[in-house]
């Protein structure tokens, strides 16, 4: 499913923010404090024009870094810490919900 492109320059702000720091613990809140605008607002109109919730954007980037690191042989449990999981469980889950496959399974594929 493609991503529709931003229209406004407050969700390229959300979604600059997200791309340069996914492995932090990063939120909508503190991209609101970054950009002086109420974090409600920002989720509102970030939903509007994109489509998706920006914890769900973010998901997919951290996911798709986890998927390109895990094609370059990197540690499973060492990419999940460096996209920004700090529960294995939870990376296992996500990763399986949006590739539908486990990471294992994903590396075990593309090698």
């Amino acid at each position: 499913m493609a991503t529709p492109a931003p229209k406004g320059p407050l969700v390229q702000r959300i979604i600059d923010a997200f791309e340069r720091d996914y492995a932090n613990a990063i939120t909508l809140r503190t991209v609101a404090s970054e950009v002086g605008r109420h974090p409600g607002y920002l989720g509102a109109i970030f939903r509007r024009e994109m489509g998706l919730t920006s914890r769900a954007y973010l998901t997919r980037v951290r996911l798709q870094r986890a998927a390109e690191l895990i094609e370059r042989g990197l540690k499973i449990e060492a990419v999940a810490l460096d996209v920004g999981y700090r529960s294995k469980k939870n990376f296992y889950h996500q990763f399986k919900q949006r590739f539908g496959m486990t990471p294992k399974q994903y590396r075990d594929r593309a090698g």
